[in-house]
């Protein structure tokens, strides 16, 4: 069901303001400041701040649907690397959750359970992508004499994926969060993938690196 402009608002306020100073940090009339409604209005939308944290994450999973997992890039190219860096540019909209998702759902556990189910069907693509490019001859089958070995993988990739945002913050990374993402899932691959698989990865990779630095050209 659409959430009203107000709403929309509001969640776009508060989701600018948890980026920026994290989700324990910013008070209720901080984010109605930012949205340019009173307290009071904000209140009549969002009695709790739980309420609106569950309606963002709603929101979240909405814009997960759409941008990353509603990209259909990926069946014609066969390896699923422009779903993959569609992650990582969800995160870095949304990279307040990602800092501190073991906190936020210690004190708003009703989202465990609707992440744990976003983890399944994570799981789920990776598995559906890397089978996929299996059939396409981008990836080696999996060795017979190592069985589950793909399901491994497909959690190493969920787990370099949903924690960058993190890991790059410690490595202080400045820039190329997205690009610096895609070459670790790279390497992560790099031993399951055919000649093919490489030379597709090393191809999209290089277009990424020069949309990267047109990017940073642009006044």
């Amino acid at each position: 069901m659409p959430v009203s402009k107000t709403k929309k608002k509001i969640i776009l306020a508060a989701v600018e303001l948890f980026n920026e100073s994290g989700i324990h940090s910013v008070r209720n009339q901080d984010i109605a400041k930012k949205s340019g409604i009173s307290l009071s209005n904000f209140n009549y939308h969002y009695a709790t701040k739980k309420d609106l944290v569950k309606a963002i994450f709603d929101y979240m999973t909405e814009v997960l649907v759409e941008d990353v997992y509603g990209n259909q890039t990926f069946i014609i190219e066969g390896e699923g690397l422009n779903i993959t860096k569609s992650f990582f540019v969800f995160q870095e909209q949304f990279c307040f959750f990602f800092l501190d998702t073991p906190n936020i759902l210690k004190f708003y556990p009703e989202i465990s359970k609707l992440l744990e189910e976003q983890i399944t069907e994570a799981f789920k693509m990776i598995k559906g992508v890397n089978y996929l490019a299996i059939g396409m001859g981008y990836m080696k089958p999996e060795p017979e004499d190592f069985p589950g070995l793909y399901d491994e993988l497909a959690a190493h990739l969920w787990r370099n994926t949903h924690f960058w945002i993190s890991y790059s913050r410690i490595k202080n990374f400045k820039d190329n969060i997205v690009l610096k993402g895609m070459e670790a899932n790279y390497s992560l691959m790099y031993p399951y993938l055919t000649e093919k698989g490489i030379e597709a990865n090393q191809r999209f990779l290089e277009k990424l690196k020069e949309e990267t630095s047109a990017d940073r050209e642009e006044p």
